[in-house]
């Protein structure tokens, strides 16, 4: 039996965060209600909580929480292709369905995006409501209190890959940042067949992980113009690099990396500025472009990476935490304490 409340930790200002009692969603029309198992941390989270984000985007009081997986607990009678008790994953974003970028297939990019622990509330939460559609169904074997961090780090990685620098079979990878969305971006190419892949971080624990996805593990700390080496390991055959940091400095450095004719993918939310050589553009034929979140249209892709076994969680999961320890986690994720992703349970 669905109760009338809920444990949900929510954001009421500025670094004000409490996990309280608050009534439970009733599904509407085409909707459904999870039964949130877990989420993973993500540093998305931690700017919504120190109010990092413009102004008009700051919602109060906010249930926080993005990257959630759980089961199907109750749904409007319209609903099809789910029922009572399946296995879904969320995307933490999804369109309006009505725009230009909706209809293109790029939903990502909608002009009224929702986006869970953003625009409305999120999966901090023992329940949750979606639109239908956008609980992507998945086999019962699936862990969920892991698979929850394919949400996004996954999601996100699989669509920079497939889309944003067309990963051929064989490429050279190059992969800047060792965190969570790096260590995802790694374990996916290795599974969309990439040859070499070369792991970029300043933190050693972080490398190890690397390694253990088959990953050159490289310290970049204290070294400039890193490109070089990169360029004399590799023989100059680098043709994809994907930078995970969202730093200047990185950014340029994956776009020096790259050898004639390689794409970079920006994946690591920024604010910063990067000064790149025009005449590489042309003269070298190097491509360079943003890639935020994933279109939904890709989730059962994602999902079957999933079911297939691909993705090596014991990798990338590193820590667990209660809900009512969520601020604990958020300031281990900010003080470098976590390899890879944590994930927060949700009691029930």
């Amino acid at each position: 039996m669905i109760p009338e409340k809920m444990l949900a930790a929510v954001l009421h200002g500025p670094e004000d965060l409490k996990v309280e009692e608050v009534d439970v969603p009733k599904p509407g029309a085409g909707e459904v209600l999870i039964e949130v198992a877990a989420n993973g941390l993500c540093h998305t989270d931690v700017t919504y909580y120190k109010a990092q984000i413009p102004e008009k985007m700051r919602i109060y009081p906010l249930i926080l929480g993005h990257e959630a997986a759980g089961k199907v607990v109750a749904l409007d009678d319209s609903v099809e292709g789910l029922a009572i008790g399946d296995s879904v994953l969320m995307p933490p974003v999804y369109g309006c369905g009505e725009c230009g970028y909706c209809k293109s297939g790029l939903d990502n990019l909608c002009v009224k995006s929702n986006m869970l622990g953003g625009t409305r509330d999120g999966a901090y939460a023992q329940y949750v409501s979606i639109p239908a559609q956008f609980a992507f169904k998945m086999n019962p074997s699936v862990e969920l209190e892991r698979a929850c961090v394919a949400a996004d780090a996954v999601s996100t990685t699989y669509y920079a890959l497939k889309e944003r620098v067309s990963l051929q079979k064989g490429d050279t990878v190059a992969v800047f940042g060792a965190g969570g969305l790096g260590l995802a971006a790694l374990n996916v190419a290795r599974e969309m067949g990439a040859g070499k892949t070369y792991a970029i971080d300043v933190r050693d624990e972080s490398l190890e992980a690397a390694a253990k996805l088959g990953a050159e593990p490289i310290n970049s700390k204290g070294k400039e113009q890193l490109f070089k080496e990169l360029k004399k390991m590799s023989g100059d055959k680098i043709r994809v690099a994907l930078d995970c940091v969202g730093l200047g400095v990185t950014i340029e450095e994956a776009f020096n990396t790259v050898c004639k004719g390689g794409e970079v993918a920006v994946i690591g939310f920024t604010l910063d500025k990067a000064t790149l050589r025009a005449g590489n553009f042309m003269g070298l034929q190097k491509r360079i472009g943003g890639s935020w979140g994933c279109p939904t249209r890709l989730f059962p892709e994602v999902v079957k990476l999933l079911e297939s076994g691909g993705i090596d969680f014991d990798v990338l999961v590193s820590k667990f935490y209660d809900l009512i320890d969520v601020e604990q986690a958020f300031k281990d994720l900010e003080s470098g304490n976590i390899v890879g992703r944590s994930v927060i349970r949700i009691p029930h």
